[in-house]
């Protein structure tokens, strides 16, 4: 059994354990530190701060965007576009 850790990450090992088919502690370990090296991305505040920042721009895009191509204008254009490469 793991000691000094809390319920809540006993819980996710377990669930882990099972999961990934592992009949020992060791090698559950074993797999999650192969696993860490390829497939397994940790997010920290950094990260997790800068993700957001880049969704709002990617928001803030969008509504520009929005809103300079509203309008019959742009679909107009895109029809004449069309007739043209056709």
């Amino acid at each position: 059994m793991i000691k000094g850790v809390s319920e809540d990450l006993l819980k996710e090992l377990k669930r882990l354990k099972v999961e990934l088919d592992c009949r020992t502690w060791a090698e559950l370990l074993e797999k999650l530190v192969r696993m860490r090296r390829v497939e397994v991305v940790i997010v920290d505040e950094d990260y997790r701060r800068r993700a957001s920042e880049g969704v709002e721009e990617f928001i803030k895009l969008r509504r520009e965007v929005s809103r300079r191509w509203r309008g019959p204008s742009v679909l107009e254009e895109f029809r004449r576009f069309r007739r043209h490469v056709d």
